[in-house]
């Protein structure tokens, strides 16, 4: 479940535009060289104007492309800097997330080991409910631990969209922002808004088929 860091340049040079008035320019350059060169005449003239105007273009073009080069890269790392600052703290918040589970059984189950394993988060979901299931005396006071610190830890992750949502039209207006990644963020905003309700079921039953639930639809974002 990721939302990327950096974003692939926003913001793009018109190479090819440029590529082609230097072209041109060139083709110019040559045909002026083509043209007959004898003096005071209109073909020597003309040939004048079309070097004069070939080398000018040429010139001004490469300072114009440099220019743009470097206020394009300038734009690019505003971008991304303001990319960075909007979703930071989701990432933080669905990184911590994914890990919950795995601390979640450590503490519970009284077992270091146990969050050391390399799993997937829907794994270690799996493996946190069947040691649940196998130790009756203590599911009680397990299932309350799990329900506080999740609640904290969905808590904070609504909080995250909410801002992300807040910050919608900043991110439209310079183009920091698609359909698909606004249908993502609303996608988020309606699982963890159920995740949070399944949080108050009071009996473990139900509780156990919320959170099946709930895990299976967020698998969809593993890889995103």
């Amino acid at each position: 479940m990721n939302i990327n860091l950096t974003i692939i340049k926003p913001y793009k040079v018109e190479n090819k535009l440029y590529k082609r008035i230097i072209l041109f320019s060139i083709v110019s350059l040559c045909m002026s060289f083509i043209i007959p060169n004898e003096k005071y005449t209109i073909l020597n003239q003309i040939s004048d104007v079309l070097k004069n105007l070939s080398y000018g273009c040429i010139a001004s073009t490469v300072v114009a492309w440099l220019i743009d080069c470097v206020n394009v890269r300038n734009q690019n790392q505003k971008a991304n800097d303001l990319y960075h600052t909007i979703y930071n703290d989701l990432k933080y918040q669905l990184a911590y997330f994914v890990g919950i589970w795995a601390e979640l059984g450590a503490v519970a189950y009284r077992d270091e080991n146990f969050k050391n394993q390399k799993l997937t988060w829907t794994d270690w979901y799996k493996q946190t409910k069947e040691k649940y299931h196998a130790l009756e005396e203590r599911q009680p006071e397990i299932l309350d631990f799990f329900k506080k610190q999740l609640t904290s830890c969905v808590s904070k992750v609504r909080e995250s969209i909410e801002k992300v949502q807040s910050q919608e039209y900043m991110l439209s207006i310079n183009d920091l922002t698609n359909s698909d990644l606004h249908n993502i963020i609303e996608d988020f905003r309606f699982e963890f808004y159920a995740f949070d309700l399944g949080l108050s079921r009071n009996d473990a039953e139900n509780f156990w088929l919320h959170m099946d639930a709930i895990t299976k639809d967020l698998e969809r974002y593993s890889r995103l």
